[in-house]
């Protein structure tokens, strides 16, 4: 085992709190079925650093279409696994690098429909910002990173597009040492079997330096590289930083640090490229690796001493014994050698090539000698194909190889081509005729065969009313018929009346090579005529009506088939939200219907427009459910009277004693009598806090009033102070339509501490408890006399008692009610002697009892 001694530990380059966590990843979305789907955000974090180790419980992706960069989706996913990033050979971790991978998923269901656009679509997501160590990017701890999904549309050819990103393999889960070969294997597979093509890519820069950018659209920016470094460029070395399009990653760099870079995947289908996805990564370079010592690896052919794999080309015959020495030198006791076998100019697996795929080098053994047996079937046919024999260690951080490459040719199995006869070039029927044609399918070598129907861009030929049926199936023969039946009824020929129907023979030969027969018959079928139903209205196509008028419309659709018709409206339920009547018909040969609509202004004014297209379809349903309609579109333009707002009826200013009740009426008008007018608080939130401010509103068609009634206590005043001003704000409006209006009112209050009433009172001196209902008791509220009434209570004077004497200073009544009523109690006819006690304030006098 050849172990890594780190010999140099760099200042500034251990992955500390500076460095962010997050050093890689890319978005999946995949295909679960048509209209469901799930969308996968994949990172990549760096567990060597411990200041950042907390992690996400979701993420947000945005979507965007290609063909002008909007925003049609938004998704929200959750983190569902972590796991960690296994080292190639665990024994040979070092603790600065430690990396585990976080996924973040969720499924959704979308219309495939409403995602056609030919151009495209695409996910992303944003994050700042990047390793602060990075060494190839300027200002990395404010360089953000962006993740970026190429999709095609979801719906094309009238159909669900089914189609899956694809699946990106290990990320790097070694580090690289200077002057040694680092390589792996940065590739994926695709769901849907598209072929991959895999090129280097300048990283993406997040919209903004916040922590969670919003997602943004295209264009997208990229990082800048420090001088010194390009796309080209990334890690220096010898070679430097590249990848080859089936995705092998390789460079030998020169210097130590960490570099980030980026790989785009782009996904093919039928030589069309149809998506991409772009992925993120960072390496770590380091020094102090022991100086790698790879195998070497040669080919030596019995009887052939003078071979030379660099210029020679193999040859065997069918009869050869086709063996050879694949032969592994400067190895060591202890080392593990792994073997295997990579095609270069063909892509056939080549799974059984060494009888070994491992061996262990035992004591005193300095060379490993494996026979190897070329195929027998050649995966290219009368040419040479090449293969690379590769040998590696074990060695630290990567395995070191040997490669050594072999032309070779061997001479093929004989096989003939399998031969169709008796096929028409082509047919064509009149719907509802059905036709059937025997032909055979012979091959001379006797070989099994297989035959089949193709039509381009259609699964299952049988939905055209195809098919095969096979009357003799022996060696070297088939004979079959051809079948095709035209009923429409049956078999839908609206899209493809003319097509192209292969018949296919395939020969099960030994070595198993493609060696089909295909013949092409151009298929067509004569549908039975069938006009267009027309539309016809009783109005202009477009209309101007006001608030109140009423549209009535006669709609008729007529088919000279006589076939049966239908008539609609489309989008009928949003209009019947606006008030329109319309019902939908079905009837043979011509059919009508009314649209009824009677303009109002509060129903028009919900939907904040002013112009409406009502766009009505009729079609056929002929023998053969061929698309075949007629449209006819009206526009209606309302137009709409402004509304009038409401208006106060002015109030000065007012000034209020503390506890003096005090009420107001406020009134507003409308010219717009039939509008419903309303008064209330501007904001009642910011009223003084006074439990006995109230309003007291009335609404009513073309105006409304309000009571106001106020007695203000001492707690609006502040400490000390005499007096306040306190704005009051009404606000009045109405329900008019197109848009109700309104007006506001300020009444500013000076609220004030005052002690004239003090001064003022003057009490009644007699009273006549006679029963007469006048004047029968002594009390000082609620009098007709104003100054006649107790003095209301300010902030520092408030009414504590009266206590009544008589001449001999006997008490023969008391109070501590402001409302006291003292009728005499039978007491005599006389003068009675009265004391009033206030907080600060004191009345004494006399009061004449008369019967």
């Amino acid at each position: 085992m050849k172990k890594i001694f780190l010999f140099v530990l760099l200042a500034g380059f251990v992955f500390s709190g500076q460095a962010f966590h997050i050093v890689g990843g890319e978005i999946e979305f995949i295909t679960l079925q048509a209209g469901r789907y799930q969308i996968n955000l994949i990172q990549y974090k760096d567990e060597a650093q411990t200041e950042n180790d907390q992690y996400d419980q979701s993420v947000r992706v945005a979507m965007f279409s290609n063909k002008d960069n909007r925003q049609v989706g938004s998704f929200v996913l959750f983190q569902q696994n972590i796991s960690t990033v296994n080292y190639t050979n665990e024994e040979c971790a070092i603790a600065e690098l430690q990396t585990s991978r976080i996924i973040f998923t969720e499924t959704f269901d979308l219309n495939p429909e409403d995602f056609q656009d030919i151009e495209g679509y695409y996910f992303v997501w944003e994050r700042c910002c990047r390793n602060a160590v990075t060494k190839n990017i300027v200002n990395p701890d404010g360089t953000g990173m962006k993740y970026v999904l190429e999709i095609p549309p979801l719906w094309k050819d009238d159909q669900p597009f089914i189609n899956s990103s694809p699946v990106l393999l290990k990320p790097l889960s070694d580090y690289a040492c200077i002057n040694q070969l680092y390589y792996t294997n940065f590739t994926g597979t695709d769901p849907d079997g598209d072929s991959l093509v895999y090129r280097l890519a300048t990283p993406l820069n997040s919209s903004s330096a916040d922590a969670l950018p919003i997602p943004s659209s295209k264009p997208h920016l990229r990082v800048n590289w420090n001088e010194g470094f390009s796309l080209s460029n990334s890690v220096p070395g010898s070679p430097s930083l590249n990848i080859s399009p089936r995705g092998l990653l390789t460079v030998k760099p020169f210097d130590i640090g960490v570099y980030v870079f980026s790989v785009v995947v782009e996904e093919w289908r039928e030589k069309v490229k149809i998506g991409e996805v772009q992925r993120d990564f960072q390496m770590l370079v380091v020094d102090g690796c022991n100086p790698p010592e790879p195998p070497k690896v040669t080919v030596q052919i019995p009887g052939n001493l003078d071979f030379n794999p660099s210029v020679d080309t193999l040859y065997y015959s069918l009869t050869d014994d086709r063996k050879f020495d694949f032969i592994i030198t400067n190895i060591k006791a202890g080392e593990t050698i792994r073997l295997r076998a990579e095609p270069v100019n063909f892509s056939k697996e080549l799974d059984n090539l060494f009888s070994i795929d491992q061996a262990f080098v035992k004591s005193g053994q300095d060379t490993l000698i494996v026979s190897v047996t070329a195929p027998g079937c050649p995966p290219i046919r009368d040419a040479p194909f090449i293969i690379d024999l590769i040998a590696s260690d074990d060695a630290c951080p990567l395995p070191q190889l040997d490669t050594a490459r072999l032309v070779i040719y061997v001479e093929s199995p004989p096989n003939d081509l399998s031969v169709l006869s008796n096929t028409p070039p082509g047919i064509t029927l009149n719907e509802n005729d059905s036709r059937s044609i025997d032909f055979t399918a012979t091959d001379a070598d006797m070989d099994s065969l297989t035959l089949s129907l193709i039509v381009p861009g259609v699964i299952n030929p049988a939905i055209l009313g195809v098919s095969l049926d096979i009357t003799t199936n022996r060696k070297g023969l088939i004979e079959a018929t051809l079948n095709w039946d035209t009923n429409c009824q049956l078999y839908d020929f609206n899209k493809r009346p003319n097509f192209l129907v292969g018949i296919q023979v395939e020969d099960l030969d030994q070595c198993e090579e493609e060696n089909e027969d295909i013949r092409w018959i151009n298929m067509s079928v004569i549908l039975p005529p069938n006009t267009r139903p027309i539309i016809t209205s009783n109005t202009d196509e477009i209309l101007s009506l006001s608030e109140g008028d009423f549209l009535d419309l006669i709609i008729q659709t007529t088919d000279a088939d006589n076939d049966t018709i239908d008539l609609i409206l489309i989008n009928s339920e949003a209009l019947a939200k606006l008030g329109v009547i319309w019902k939908d018909t079905l009837g043979k040969g011509s059919v009508s219907s009314s649209l009824q609509w009677q303009i109002d202004c509060v129903l028009i004014s919900e939907s904040s427009k002013r112009e409406f297209e009502f766009e009505f379809r009729s079609e056929d349903y002929d023998r053969c459910d061929i698309k075949n309609a007629d449209t006819l579109k009206l526009k209606v333009s309302i137009q709409l009277d402004e509304n009038t707002p409401p208006v106060f009826e002015f109030v000065p200013d007012r000034v209020l004693e503390i506890n003096v009740p005090f009420e107001i009426t406020l009134r507003a008008l409308d010219i717009d009598a039939n509008d419903i007018v309303s008064i209330e608080w501007f904001n009642a939130a910011r009223l003084p806090r006074s439990p006995s401010l109230e309003l007291i509103a009335e609404n009513g068609p073309g105006q409304s009033s309000a009571t106001l009634r106020w007695t203000p206590e001492c707690s609006l005043l502040d400490f000390g102070q005499p007096s306040k001003f306190i704005d009051l704000i009404f606000l009045t409006y109405d329900d008019g339509c197109p848009q109700r209006k309104l007006d506001t009112m300020k009444i500013v209050f000076e609220v004030r501490e005052t002690r004239d009433y003090f001064a003022d009172f003057e009490p009644a001196n007699v009273f006549t408890p006679n029963g007469d209902g006048n004047n029968d008791s002594f009390r000082l509220t609620n009098l007709p006399i104003a100054n006649q009434n107790l003095p209301p209570d300010n902030c520092e004077d408030a009414f504590q008692s009266i206590i009544i004497l008589d001449r001999t200073g006997s008490k023969v009544y008391e109070s501590a009610n402001r409302d006291f009523n003292w009728a005499g109690d039978q007491k005599p006819t006389g003068v009675y002697y009265y004391l009033i006690q206030f907080e600060r304030t004191q009345y004494k006098g006399w009061v004449q009892l008369l019967r």
